[in-house]
C-alpha cells in the first residue's frame, strides 16, 4: 500500500523529533563526561547514532543544547506551578515555580553546572527573561486582585518585579556555581528565601500579608 504525501511528511517529523532527542539526550552525556568547553558536536553526532550534519541541523550551537535544555526545565517547573488543585493563591504559585527550579537545578548538579556554563559561553548573563515571565507577571498581577478591597492602592511593578525574581535566582546559581559538591539542599533552601523575601516586599506594598511555605 503506497503512503500518501501527508503520511511521508508526517513519517519525517517523527524521524527529526526522535532524532532530535537522540541528539539532546547525547549531549547531556558528553557534556557530564567530557565537560562543556571540551565536548565536541562530532562527539555528540557520535553518541546519538546520527550523522555530524543531523546534530548541526537540530543545534547548530552546542549553546543552543543548553538552552534547550534550559526551556525544558522551567516548562517543567511551570507545569508543576500550574496544578490548581494542589495551589490556590498566585503568590504560591510563583514560590513553587522557583522552588522547583530550584530542586531541578539540584537534582544533577553536574549537569546543572556544565549547561549553565554552556548558556554563560554562548548568551553570557541573559539581559532578556525567559519567555515565561508573561505568566509570571500575570500570577503577581492576581496577587495584587488578591489583596483586601480596604488595603492601599497598590504601587508594585509585577513586570520589574519578575526581572528582580529572575535576577534573585540567577545570582544565587551564580554564587553557586563554582562548587562541585552537589549543594544536598542548601541552593534550594537560599533560593526559597531569597524568592519569599523579594514576593513578602510586593506582597507588602501591594497591602496583602505574605501566606504560605517559605514565607520570611
Amino acid at each position: 500500500m503506497r503512503q500518501t504525501e501527508g503520511e511521508k511528511q508526517d513519517g519525517r517529523t517523527r524521524n527529526a523529533q526522535v532524532n532530535r532527542e537522540r541528539v539532546y539526550a547525547a549531549a547531556i552525556k558528553v557534556f557530564a563526561s567530557r565537560g562543556y568547553d571540551a565536548a565536541t558536536m562530532d562527539e555528540i553526532a557520535a553518541e546519538a547514532g546520527v550523522a555530524r550534519r543531523t546534530a548541526f541541523n537540530h543545534f547548530p550551537a552546542k549553546s543552543d543544547i543548553a538552552t534547550e535544555w534550559a526551556v525544558r526545565g522551567g516548562e517543567s517547573a511551570f507545569a508543576l506551578a500550574r496544578d490548581v488543585d494542589r495551589i490556590t493563591s498566585a503568590a504560591d504559585r510563583v514560590r513553587t515555580y522557583f522552588h522547583e527550579l530550584a530542586l531541578t537545578a539540584e537534582r544533577d548538579w553536574d549537569e546543572t553546572r556544565q549547561m549553565t556554563t554552556g548558556l554563560l559561553r554562548g548568551h553570557g548573563v541573559p539581559p532578556h527573561r525567559s519567555r515565561l515571565s508573561v505568566e509570571l507577571r500575570d500570577w503577581l498581577r492576581d496577587c495584587l486582585r488578591e489583596r483586601p478591597n480596604d488595603g492601599p492602592p497598590p504601587s508594585a511593578d509585577p513586570a520589574l518585579t519578575v526581572d528582580v525574581l529572575y535576577d534573585v535566582f540567577q545570582g544565587a546559581l551564580m554564587r553557586w556555581l563554582p562548587q562541585e559538591a552537589a549543594p544536598h539542599g542548601a541552593f534550594t533552601a537560599e533560593v526559597d528565601a531569597a524568592i519569599a523575601l523579594v514576593l513578602a516586599g510586593f506582597a507588602s506594598d501591594a497591602g496583602v500579608p505574605p501566606t504560605g511555605p517559605g514565607t520570611v
